[in-house]
């Protein structure tokens, strides 16, 4: 009876890592898929860092796994074994270039694709998805903003953190910096999104004010939602378990189609 048969090979959800080719250089990419049939495509995520980005978000990226959610989290370019020098005014491309790539992979469906970011990476995602007109879905977690991050201990800052990167000199990286978010305003990016957008940020957060959010929120061209977490910090370590549900059932959600109420909680 050989030949008689097909077999759907069923294969077992796994984590891995690959490398993409973004602007010439090496960028090291892990990856979560879900278990289902060999030449399924899932619904992707695609997952930016933040900065210097020790907070890879596995969490998240494993809850959305167990709900047959893949999800792609690029290194940036100088940062945490991918090539090239780290440099802020690069990133949205770079988040555009990993997120072709992700596109193409046998497991992901490419016309059901998100982008989630923390920190530089909130920043960096939503200026991307402002020229992205195809997600269906982009959460900022904490974002880092526009002219209010500049201030007087803006090289302190940049030189501390970037100790961990392949990055330019700490003078050079913060002159980026500041080219970078005075050109890349997140609230004006956001005016141009369409795809239903969650955003969520502590009102304890130390590093990035509130008030980013806020006007990030208040400027967005399509549904929006913003999470005011009370008394949390920038990095959500005492609550998780929290933040995940509510990351991972808003881009479920979006993912299968349904729309994410707007408002603000």
């Amino acid at each position: 009876m050989e030949g008689c048969f097909r077999y759907n090979l069923k294969m077992n959800a796994h984590a891995g890592t690959d490398i993409f080719r973004v602007m010439g250089r090496k960028m090291l990419v892990h990856y979560h898929r879900p278990a289902g049939p060999e030449g399924r495509r899932f619904p992707a995520v695609l997952f930016l860092h933040g900065f210097p980005g020790s907070e890879k978000s596995i969490d998240i990226q494993r809850a959305l796994m167990a709900r047959g959610i893949a999800s792609v989290a690029p290194s940036f370019l100088g940062a945490w074994g991918s090539g090239g020098k780290y440099r802020f005014t690069t990133l949205p491309a770079q988040a555009a270039a990993a997120l072709s790539a992700a596109k193409r992979l046998e497991f992901v469906d490419p016309r059901r694709v998100a982008l989630f970011g923390f920190s530089m990476g909130g920043w960096a995602a939503l200026n991307a998805a402002a020229r992205e007109p195809g997600l269906r879905a982009i959460v900022a977690v904490a974002p880092a903003g526009g002219a209010e991050m500049i201030g007087p201990h803006t090289l302190e800052f940049i030189t501390s953190l970037s100790r961990p990167l392949n990055a330019i000199a700490p003078r050079a990286l913060a002159a980026d910096f500041r080219k970078a978010v005075a050109a890349g305003d997140p609230a004006r990016a956001a005016r141009r999104i369409k795809a239903p957008l969650l955003l969520v940020h502590g009102d304890a957060d130390e590093t990035i004010p509130l008030a980013v959010s806020r006007r990030i929120a208040k400027s967005a061209g399509g549904r929006v939602r913003l999470v005011i977490e009370r008394g949390a910090s920038h990095d959500f370590l005492d609550r998780r378990a929290r933040l995940t549900r509510l990351c991972a059932d808003f881009l479920a959600r979006s993912l299968s189609a349904r729309t994410a109420s707007a408002g603000t909680s």
